[in-house]
């Protein structure tokens, strides 16, 4: 229970924060707030899972960077009650993830059957991408909407292994961000060409490959003379030592 508590506080601080910026955006718009929550909320709450379930050194990290953002976005809006609490609260966050229980939740070595930590990038990079787009202080349409929900879904056909999910990761993001960024304003299409370049880029790595579909090698069988065989085998095939049927 008391694990549980400590990986839970930054997602706590993140609600508080999202309930804020509902309430008084400050610099951003409505939805550059939608695109903000819910960026915030889903890396947060991947986190949280990934550190109390396998206790991942990503998943640690992760919920670093969201409590900072949390503490960024102070300064976007004006200091009052809510945004009080949700200092407290990052705080708290942050004496939480540090603490040395904290540290006996995190694993000592990787995962047998984790996945490489270059799988591990691009799926968070491209679940990162809401909140990438939210965080530039301009107004985004629906173009910028567009890829920033379509980019977290290829991510999530990825991670699954659903049929197609690499070839949206490989191609599929950037496409989409090269047809979009001509309508987007030009922070946003600007970051948006750079998240598919980069999303692309680390798709084409071979652990990311591997991480989707493991590679099997096809069996192969040799001819060898009777004689070398094993009796039980011989046996069960019922031939002779000469390669006679019985």
């Amino acid at each position: 229970m008391r694990f549980t508590l400590i990986a839970s506080a930054p997602l706590a601080a993140v609600l508080v924060w999202v309930i804020a910026l509902m309430i008084d955006p400050g610099v951003y718009t409505p939805l550059s707030v939608l695109l903000i929550g819910l960026g915030l909320i889903t890396l947060t709450t991947i986190g949280t899972v990934g550190l109390v379930l396998v206790g991942g050194r990503w998943a640690h990290r992760l919920l670093v960077a969201m409590v900072g953002v949390t503490l960024m976005l102070a300064l976007s809006r004006p200091i009052d009650g809510v945004a009080i609490a949700g200092l407290i609260l990052s705080g708290l966050a942050l004496v939480a993830l540090f603490v040395p229980a904290s540290g006996r939740l995190i694993r000592k070595l990787p995962a047998a059957s984790g996945p490489p930590a270059r799988a591990v990038i691009a799926t968070l990079l491209a679940l990162s991408t809401p909140l990438v787009l939210g965080l530039i202080p301009d107004e985004p349409n629906g173009w910028v909407v567009l890829f920033a929900i379509a980019t977290p879904l290829a991510s999530f056909l990825y991670s699954r292994t659903i049929p197609g999910g690499l070839a949206l990761m490989r191609f599929g993001v950037a496409l989409l961000a090269l047809i979009t960024a001509p309508f987007m304003p030009l922070p946003h299409a600007v970051a948006s060409v750079a998240l598919g370049a980069a999303i692309a880029m680390i798709s084409w790595t071979h652990d990311v490959a591997v991480a989707f579909g493991p590679l099997l090698e096809r069996g192969t069988t040799y001819a060898i003379p009777p004689e070398l065989a094993p009796s039980e085998i011989l046996d069960s095939a019922g031939i002779d030592q000469k390669g006679n049927r019985k």
